[in-house]
């Protein structure tokens, strides 16, 4: 059987044992704290699929294991020297550091892959166990299908990067700006796009409100249609990825059926934006949320004319998960039922369909 129809297969009964996701377990630390049962043994049924993957299951799975055993070779003194002279990819330093450690601890290159996986699927779990309120069900099928699951897949040190992020996201929602603020000056050092995610500093402390919601929503739109001009002023700051991304050399994906998902995403942040009470200051996470979003559509919008822009997307992608979350209390009784499952059969359909090109052709590593 197909490895990610018998992932979805797993969830949908996960679900139904844990009483539609609604078991609890308690844990005790410093102090006690609940785990959502189903949302853990979930998010770590999505570890173990991407952490046991084979090298040739994802385009960049094989490149990512080449360099991690070149690094390993260097000498620390060597290292340090530079002597590796661009030679093994990466321009941030951070994720070379993490490669020459867990090389020096002799840690495989199978394990190496399931700690990157690890990191990236952990943020992303402390996001949902923190902030999914409507149906687990319908966010961890999100995150599969535009939570930035396979990307990450690809993209192995962006995940990582993406992950930190998230989990920095975390902290600073807890008060914790300085610890948020390291956090992601280290995820920068394993991806430096991740220096975008400052930007959650910005959205904190706009004030929330309908009309400028409604403003920013056809900001970003607007913009996405003309940040394709803008970007190259931006990236002249990033002289590595000024060379690398709007020249070509990276392919630009067709819209297709994505642009239902754009319109659908937009069209969520608007009823949104109509209906909330936003007096209610509690309501601002769910407003910063709006924004993260359309982000999201904005990027993916320059990346139809601007090869490259595209990736940036996966840092707001996740957000995407408490956006459509957040939709099903748009619903009441019936209705809401109804758009729910409509909205999971979709986010199945589009993760089958997704998954199913040939670089995501899943095997495991020991096949």
């Amino acid at each position: 059987m197909n490895a990610y129809v018998f992932l979805i297969l797993y969830i949908i009964f996960l679900w139904f044992a844990t009483k539609k996701g609604k078991v609890l377990c308690t844990i005790n630390l410093r102090k006690q704290k609940k785990i959502n049962f189903f949302i853990a043994l979930a998010f770590f049924a999505c570890f173990f699929l991407s952490s046991v993957r084979d090298k040739s299951v994802g385009s960049d799975t094989i490149n990512y294991i080449d360099y991690y055993k070149k690094v390993g070779m260097l000498s620390w003194k060597g290292f340090i020297r530079g002597e590796w002279d661009n030679r093994y990819f990466t321009t941030e330093k951070g994720f070379m550091v993490f490669e020459k450690i867990c090389g020096d601890l002799m840690i495989p290159t199978q394990i190496f892959i399931a700690l990157c996986a690890g990191i990236f699927v952990y943020g992303i779990y402390k996001l949902s166990e923190n902030y999914v309120k409507e149906s687990v069900l319908l966010a961890t099928f999100s995150f599969l299908a535009v939570g930035a699951y396979l990307m990450s897949i690809n993209a192995l040190r962006q995940g990582v990067g993406v992950g930190l992020c998230y989990a920095a996201w975390v902290e600073l929602k807890n008060g914790k700006k300085k610890r948020f603020i390291v956090e992601v000056l280290l995820a920068c050092t394993f991806h430096i796009s991740c220096c975008v995610f400052f930007i959650a500093l910005i959205f904190e402390k706009i004030s929330a409100g309908k009309r400028k919601a409604l403003i920013l929503t056809a900001s970003s739109i607007i913009f996405g249609t003309v940040g394709a001009s803008v970007l190259p002023l931006v990236l002249r700051w990033f002289p590595i990825y000024s060379d690398r991304y709007g020249h070509g050399r990276w392919k630009i994906n067709e819209a297709n059926g994505i642009v239902i998902v754009w319109g659908i995403v937009i069209a969520i942040v608007i009823a949104l934006a109509l209906k909330e009470n936003w007096r209610n200051k509690e309501n601002h996470i769910d407003f910063e949320i709006m924004l993260f979003s359309l982000c999201y559509v904005c990027i993916n919008i320059i990346g139809l004319s601007f090869d490259g822009a595209q990736r940036l997307s996966m840092l707001f992608q996740p957000f995407l998960i408490l956006l459509f979350d957040k939709s099903c209390g748009l619903w009441h009784g019936k209705a809401k039922s109804v758009y729910t499952a409509g909205v999971i059969a979709g986010m199945l359909l589009l993760f089958i369909r997704a998954s199913s090109t040939a670089q995501y052709t899943y095997l495991p590593f020991w096949a």
